[in-house]
């Protein structure tokens, strides 16, 4: 049945961004009624008012003399079967809007006051902002909104002006203990969307309101907050600087935004335990991981996809904000081990040896330290089927010592980089082993019954004097002659000549340097004793040089340092030679010149003198050496 309504004769004006549930209760309280009352007595169901059923909207619109849809524009709708409500164009969460308390100014209170005539109850109104719970606090005034819990009655909304009633007298207690809060950029753009205002310069703007609120509220708690931060631990305030923040950073578009998340991930790196995406981005990443079906998300979640999967190392086969990961994109030590087969430790000593990461990073745990896939997939996948050095000395007969100094001199290359320590855990492809016997047996001659001189590696070794590591340069340099047991082919059975490998060891090389022995003999006067007592005291250097003699280093005294010992220090055995004397002559005339030994005779077994003050004392005193000498009548 249709009501006949006209308007009633005390009513205000409908203010801008006043919800219809604030305008019914201050024209009830106008006329000198409850809203539950009036809205009876008009015929109208509280209930629908309640659900902001449009035929409730039209008829308060009617008895307040003012167009149906401005008093509609700011009326929160629900929308469809959703859990969501419209505000004229734009769409909220339903749990958005409060529909049991709401939120007050009581600054804004006293202006209104002041502002309108009437009774004192009926004078205030309820802004939008009251009852959207994403406004935290007065841009007006600067303060953070206070919340009031009115009487609630079932099936009914609750009647703002019976609350300012009730509150009026405490107004000013209100006021003075109201806490202050900065203009808010967040509220103001929100406010400008539900204005239907639009910025095409702000990254926001094209998205779905509620998912755009909700990215700025939960990208703000995941840049101020700990990742499992409780959000009901924290204040109004708290929550208002979040939503400000996460505003900043999502209205600079996604360049900002993956910054936040770039640094998240760096955070999240100095830390223990498993790394999760949710532990790492927060607050920010839980809600894309909740709607990651809805569309209205989908712009920041193709961002928060590609900064996880780039920076946070997830497994292949990991749901990913909707989407499955094929591959591994960023793997640590301990995937990379896991996918690999080696030792975690491996893996580190990988890394440091072929510098994929810097020290610093490698400072860090095994699940901590990243690395890009790409860097390192055919490396693993390498490890996968290596060969263990065990293994490689199976298969082809290579002793332990032999196979070291292969790998060390690199003609046996390890996967893992690894060829400067030589009882590190080598690693080998097949292909590696392949290619070095390739080299090894290469220009072999078939042998049925070898010469005396011709032998094996260890036997030629022993017969020859050389060392092994000779043998085996020898061997891949194609520089020697190298014989198979006929029917075989393993490295027992390789044949060289003990003979020619002398003479090339020989071949194109000497020695410069002393021997103790030499060195005694180079230097006149110098027993073999004292050569060491000298290279000890750093008057002689010792150095490695190959000997022709014993085909391997030796240390020797440099021939350099045994020249200069000679121009600085003469001996008394070289005096006493040249001038024909006995060398206590030599000693006792040296005396009268106030010539001293250098070195004390006892411990350097030997006197020594400074070759210049002896050259000075003779020019002198040219029959220095004959002054004192006692001749027979």
């Amino acid at each position: 049945m249709t009501v006949a309504r006209k308007s009633v004769g005390w009513r205000h004006t409908l203010e801008w961004r006043e919800p219809a549930v604030g305008f019914t209760s201050r024209l009830a309280g106008l006329n000198g009624l409850s809203m539950r009352v009036f809205l009876r007595e008009m015929r109208i169901l509280p209930h629908d008012l309640d659900k902001s059923r449009r035929d409730a909207i039209d008829a308060v619109a009617t008895l307040g003399n003012v167009d149906p849809e401005a008093l509609a524009r700011f009326t929160p709708f629900p929308w469809g079967d959703s859990k969501l409500v419209t505000i004229g164009a734009e769409a909220l969460h339903s749990s958005s809007v409060r529909r049991t308390y709401f939120c007050i100014c009581p600054h804004c209170i006293r202006d209104d006051l002041s502002d309108y005539q009437g009774p004192m109850s009926a004078r205030p109104w309820l802004r939008l902002d009251w009852i959207v719970t994403h406004y935290r606090s007065c841009d007006r005034h600067n303060v953070i909104l206070v919340p009031k819990t009115p009487i609630r009655r079932r099936y009914e909304p609750f009647d703002f002006t019976e609350w300012i009633n009730r509150t009026v007298v405490e107004l000013d207690d209100l006021s003075a203990s109201t806490i202050a809060a900065p203009p808010s950029p967040f509220q103001k753009w929100l406010t400008s969307r539900l204005e239907g205002k639009l910025d095409p310069d702000c990254w926001l703007d094209d998205m779905q309101l509620y998912a755009a609120v909700d990215l700025c509220e939960t990208l703000g708690l995941s840049a101020l907050h700990a990742p499992k931060v409780l959000v009901t631990s924290l204040t109004d305030s708290d929550r208002a600087a979040a939503a400000d923040e996460g505003f900043r950073i999502a209205s600079q578009g996604g360049d900002e935004i993956e910054r936040l998340l770039m640094r998240l991930a760096d955070a999240q790196s100095t830390t223990r335990g498993f790394w999760g995406l949710r532990d790492t981005f927060g607050h920010a990443y839980g809600l894309l991981e909740t709607t990651k079906t809805n569309p209205a998300y989908a712009k920041p979640r193709t961002i928060f996809r590609r900064v996880a999967v780039a920076r946070v190392p997830i497994e292949a086969g990991t749901d990913v904000l909707g989407e499955i990961l094929e591959k591994q994109v960023v793997h640590t030590i301990r995937s990379a081990s896991n996918t690999s087969g080696a030792h975690s430790l491996t893996i580190r000593r990988l890394f440091e040896r072929k510098r994929l990461r810097d020290e610093e990073t490698l400072q860090l745990m095994d699940h901590r330290v990243t690395i890009s896939s790409d860097e390192v997939d055919e490396l693993l996948t390498s490890l996968k089927t290596a060969l263990t050095t065990t293994q490689v000395r199976k298969a082809t007969g290579i002793p332990r010592n032999h196979l070291f100094y292969m790998i060390k001199a690199g003609y046996l290359t390890t996967v893992t980089g690894s060829n400067e320590k030589a009882y590190a855990k080598h690693r080998f492809t097949q292909a590696a082993v392949d290619e070095s016997l390739e080299r090894l047996f290469s220009g072999v001659v078939s042998v049925a019954k070898p010469t005396g001189r011709q032998m094996s590696i260890l036997r030629a070794r022993q017969a020859s004097v050389s060392g092994l590591n000779e043998i085996i340069d020898f061997l891949f340099s194609g520089r020697i002659w190298k014989g198979l047991l006929s029917g075989r082919r393993e490295y027992g059975a390789l044949l060289v000549d003990a003979d020619e490998i002398i003479a090339a060891i020989r071949e194109g090389r000497s020695k410069s340097g002393f021997t103790k022995a030499e060195t005694a003999k180079f230097i006149v006067g110098m027993g073999r004793d004292s050569v060491g007592k000298f290279v000890a005291a750093g008057h002689l250097e010792l150095v490695e040089e190959f000997s022709p003699e014993a085909r391997r280093n030796i240390q020797v005294v440099s021939r350099q340092s045994a020249q200069a010992f000679l121009r600085n220090y003469v001996s008394l055995g070289e005096l006493s030679q040249n001038a024909g004397l006995h060398h206590k002559q030599i000693r006792s005339a040296l005396r009268r010149a106030n010539i001293e030994a250098s070195f004390d005779p006892e411990a350097f077994r030997g006197f020594f003198y400074v070759r210049a003050a002896v050259k000075g004392a003779l020019q002198s005193v040219p029959d220095l050496w004959s002054s004192g000498v006692k001749r027979k009548a």
